[in-house]
């Protein structure tokens, strides 16, 4: 929408204005309806509109070192002329700075029997350098001067504004910074700093064999963003809550980071202040995508993958197990790793049934098994993933250090409790060091799986 373009005086001229106004007023007044004054409409001026914008209905937004203008609508019918002043009826400041009122008198000529004399007069505001938000009123008032010897004639107008600051800096959750081996469609998780929405951005790490944050240097990010075109950045999103599942899978075995901006209409929160640097983490080894990986209640299914590989030398040494799973209660699950072929190992116990705090309904698995990691003995997460970062298994992965990282791998998850509730494997990976050989195929035992392999 075009903005309208507002004259306007110097702050200077506009105190001497308001001034003559007051120097006035210990004549007599009186309100007619005759003489009438409202608010046409404001206009605004934010970062996503530095040409202003019009806006009809309060309360009209004013941002932190940005203006606001108002375009006031008087109606005068008096059969006389007269000069009227526009004033604050009280101080703005500390507030507001009224900037510039124009025209200041505005000149009413005698109405016509044919109709009304109809003005506008703008007045700018502009935000005090006082670190506030909130709601408040502003009154105005147009008043006759008298200077032909005419009763004054006074009308009023209240104006509702609400002055807004860009949001402060994000609080990141989950993932937390320098977590490995995450799936390749991870739920990322922040606190809300209670903007009107956020945006994502995800890129791949300037150094793609980088496995902590130092390493990873700036990746490929736009600048502050304002709008919810991706540009440059590999994956974005926007919206309102305080998380997000990646929709489309993430390259396996890569390095990124990202970042989420809170944004409301006044500007976007800045991006170091709450960390070092962005938050960063490297996908699993091998990943296989599961889409009708459901757990009936209850019951158990086995969800195999094959790798296969030339170096059958490989040796699976530093195991890991990636598991991203979706259940109505986490604490119902027994989740275990064997290895069918070429040699058959296992099973070995991952998860079996945790009874920490905040397991019990706890709906959501986003989670590395691994020898060096927390036992969930300690507890699940009060937020989502319930189960996440590194989890120690029950059982030791070391079992399966001296067998071939290639063939057949299978996770077994079983829902213990029949008890209407259900859930879904989502994805699972496995990861090595050294690492698993390149991933070619995906088995088709129970369900059909399909790889999203590494490069």
């Amino acid at each position: 929408m075009a903005a309208k373009h507002i004259h306007r005086m110097t702050l200077l001229a506009s105190c001497c204005a308001v001034g003559l106004g007051f120097a006035s007023s210990t004549l007599h007044a009186q309100t007619s309806p005759a003489f009438t004054m409202r608010l046409e409409y404001a206009v605004t001026y934010t970062p996503y509109f530095p040409n202003g914008q019009i806006d009809t209905s309060p309360p009209f937004t004013l941002c932190r070192n940005n203006a606001i203008a108002l375009r006031f609508r008087y109606q005068w019918t008096h059969n006389f002329q007269e000069y009227v002043y526009t004033e604050p009826t009280t101080s703005p400041y500390p507030y507001y700075f009224v900037q510039g009122i124009s025209p200041n008198p505005a000149f009413m000529p005698a109405a016509q029997p044919g109709g009304p004399v109809v003005r506008m007069v703008d007045v700018g505001l502009i935000s005090s350098s006082v670190n506030t938000s909130g709601m408040r009123q502003v009154g105005f008032r147009g008043r006759s001067s008298g200077f032909f010897g005419n009763p004054i004639q006074t009308a009023t107008a209240n104006v509702l504004i609400e002055t807004q600051i860009e949001p402060p800096p994000t609080q990141y959750a989950e993932i937390g910074d320098g977590t490995l081996d995450m799936p390749t469609r991870p739920w990322l998780r922040w606190f809300d700093s209670l903007a009107d929405n956020k945006r994502l951005d995800i890129a791949r790490c300037a150094d793609l064999t980088a496995v902590t944050p130092a390493e990873c240097g700036l990746s490929n990010m736009p600048g502050l963003p304002l709008d919810d075109n991706c540009g440059s950045s590999q994956y974005c999103w926007a919206g309102n809550d305080y998380r997000h599942q990646v929709a489309t899978a993430l390259d396996s075995n890569t390095p990124y980071q990202y970042r989420v901006l809170g944004r409301n209409q006044c500007g976007v929160s800045s991006e170091f202040d709450s960390t070092p640097q962005r938050p960063f983490f490297k996908t699993a080894q091998a990943c296989f995508v599961v889409p009708n990986g459901i757990i009936p209640d209850g019951g158990s299914v086995n969800f195999d993958a094959a790798t296969t590989t030339q170096n059958l030398g490989s040796l699976a040494a530093d195991l890991r197990v990636t598991v991203h799973a979706d259940h109505a209660d986490v604490s119902d699950l027994r989740i275990s790793l064997t290895k069918t072929s070429p040699v058959v190992a296992g099973p070995l116990l991952l998860m079996d049934r945790p009874t920490g705090g905040n397991c019990v309904n706890g709906k959501r698995i986003q989670t590395a098994f691994a020898n060096n990691g927390t036992p969930l003995g300690a507890g699940c997460d009060l937020d989502e993933p319930a189960i996440n970062g590194r989890t120690a298994p029950l059982q030791s992965l070391a079992s399966f250090a001296p067998l071939e990282g290639a063939g057949t791998w299978r996770l077994t998850i079983e829902d213990t409790e029949a008890d209407g509730k259900s859930g879904r494997l989502l994805e699972w990976c496995l990861s090595t060091d050294p690492q698993l050989p390149p991933l070619q195929a995906a088995a088709f035992v129970n369900p059909t799986l399909f790889a999203n392999g590494f490069e």
